[in-house]
């Protein structure tokens, strides 16, 4: 049965070429003349394309229903107003749930999404080497695709909030996990397309693999940020190849497509088929060879690290690879062991570059823990701080931490939800209080996304400056010189987490107002005044330091104090 044209359909120019005719006639001659082992071979493709088709129950269509299902397919694949209008209004209720990070929005999305329907006419396109109706259903679709691209673009440029949340992370490159997503719903589009059954519910999981990143590449654009659109583009790309060709494996096994001896092999089609073909399949490719790449560095890498922390109860609770297009790869790892080991990141980069041959950016988080139960509560709360991009983005900058503060680090912990990286250094030879602020400080510029907090050694006491009134006596040079400034005290403080400390050392007078700059700072403050004879008020000097008293009394030394408090009753 010849396949006809649709209204609204471009007729056919008058001025076609004969040459063009003539290679279809030829074409045609040659295969009514095929020899006999061609047509027992296609007799023997044919029996077992119906058997396999019987095996995953798809139905065996007789020629009229698949040219009946043909022409439904493109007639719901073209161009309309409604479709343009339902791609805009897909398209900015995506980008607005992406701004959210709001999932449900974006399944919302999907429900008026048509994509569907002009990807089901590109699968039956391959699957019938119809050069024509693949020109066509790639202009509806490109077209779709610009559509989402724009309005991503406006309303990101019009929204107040513009930051990358975790869902718009979760698609600036192609994983593994999003290309099987992408397969399994073509698979379910073209089984569905083949029984008319359930369309309207696959078409929003095929949707869901294109329309967000499309609005993501809008996105990019519109935040200035090259490398978030060209990896949202590559994976719809790949998603768009996924799912096209499973709709041209189902189309072809169900026996939906058109027969190749009915195909139309002139040169412009024959163009037009490779041309699509090549542009489909490249992306896919390149997503295939990146993946592959990831999963040699992931081997490569669950084995260096193990032996970098001492192969003995190590266990890597979560392991994230990145290959970038520019750049090294990079390796994110949370590992959970017994005890601590140092520089074990420069030793795994160092096992993977002589396993790989090339540098990997490695990022180890140490999560010490003794025994099971405390190693299975660690993994549960690692999988819960996970968010939908992944550690690989929401892991703070480790390296970079470690080399700005540029000293042996005895711990270092994050608390995400407040964006804060801990360093608790080893004790360095003759440095002060204000060389780890200072150090603290210098660590952060070059963070982002992430503060800093230093911890430094802590100390049992410290003596701090007072401020100067008239009635001070100047003091000699070298006069405390241990004496530190109250605002680094405090900072001290707040990083060791006291609640609660003494003051002593001067009046109460003198007292009270360090004390008060201790409250502002979120810790209580013990006054103990300096105990002064009678008659000798007016003979001292007020004092120009007080004794802060870091360590609270011991249980021992209170129950020492206590004891002799009853003897003197």
């Amino acid at each position: 049965m010849p396949e006809t044209r649709l209204p609204g359909d471009s007729p056919a120019p008058e001025t076609a070429t004969t040459t063009e005719g003539d290679a279809r006639d030829r074409f045609h001659q040659l295969w009514r003349r095929r020899p006999w082992w061609v047509r027992r071979a296609e007799a023997f493709v044919h029996l077992m394309r119906v058997r396999f088709a019987h095996l995953v129950l798809l139905p065996e269509l007789t020629p009229d229903q698949a040219y009946d299902l043909r022409q439904t397919v493109r007639q719901e694949g073209q161009l309309t107003r409604g479709y343009m209008l339902m791609c805009a209004l897909a398209a900015g209720i995506a980008i607005l749930g992406l701004l959210q990070s709001s999932t449900a929005v974006v399944i919302g999305a999907m429900l008026v999404s048509p994509l569907m329907s002009p990807i089901a006419s590109l699968g039956f396109g391959f699957a019938s080497l119809d050069g024509h109706r693949i020109r066509d259903a790639v202009r509806v679709v490109a077209i779709g695709a610009a559509i989402g691209i724009a309005t991503g673009i406006l309303l990101t440029w019009l929204s107040p909030i513009r930051n990358a949340t975790p869902e718009i992370l979760a698609r600036t490159e192609p994983t593994l996990l999003d290309l099987a997503v992408a397969l399994f719903s073509g698979v379910a589009g073209g089984y569905a397309t083949v029984i008319g059954k359930g369309g309207t519910a696959i078409g929003v999981a095929i949707a869901t693999a294109l329309m967000p990143p499309l609005t993501v590449i809008g996105y990019g654009i519109g935040v200035f940020q090259p490398m978030f659109a060209f990896g949202a583009f590559l994976l719809f790309l790949t998603n768009l190849a996924a799912i096209t060709f499973a709709f041209a494996v189902i189309a072809r096994l169900s026996g939906a497509a058109r027969p190749f001896g009915k195909v139309e092999w002139t040169p412009r089609y024959v163009a037009v088929l490779i041309a699509a073909f090549l542009a489909l399949a490249t992306p896919l490719t390149m997503t295939l060879m990146k993946l592959t790449s990831e999963a040699r560095i992931r081997s490569a890498a669950q084995t260096a690290i193990e032996h970098a922390c001492g192969d003995q109860n190590v266990t890597i609770a979560q392991l994230d690879v990145r290959s970038r297009m520019f750049g090294a790869p990079s390796v994110r790892a949370l590992v959970i062991s017994p005890s601590y080991t140092g520089n074990a990141e420069s030793r795994t980069e160092a096992l993977l570059r002589d396993t790989l041959g090339q540098d990997v950016e490695v990022s180890l988080q140490q999560v010490l823990a003794a025994d099971v139960q405390s190693q299975t509560r660690a993994m549960v709360d690692a999988a819960m701080e996970r968010t939908t991009a992944g550690i690989a983005a929401d892991v703070p900058p480790y390296k970079s931490i470690r080399q700005k503060v540029g000293l042996p680090t005895r711990s270092l912990w994050s608390d995400r939800a407040q964006r804060m990286v801990y360093v608790e250094p080893v004790p360095a030879p003759e440095w002060t209080l204000a060389d780890y602020r200072a150090t603290e400080q210098a660590a952060n510029q070059g963070v982002t996304g992430w503060t800093v907090r230093l911890v430094p050694p802590p100390q049992a006491s410290l003596t701090v400056r007072l401020s100067e009134t008239a009635e001070d006596q100047p003091v000699a040079d070298g006069d405390a010189t241990d004496a530190i400034p109250a605002d680094l005290a405090v900072w001290a403080l707040q990083r060791w987490g006291m609640g609660e400390v003494t003051l002593s050392g001067a009046s109460h007078d003198r007292l009270a107002g360090l004390a008060k700059m201790l409250s502002d700072g979120g810790i209580a403050a013990q006054i103990v005044p300096l105990v002064i004879p009678p008659g000798e008020e007016d003979e001292l000097a007020p004092a120009r330091t007080a004794t802060i008293s870091v360590y609270a009394a011991s249980p021992s030394q209170v129950s020492r104090q206590q004891a002799a408090a009853r003897d003197d009753q």
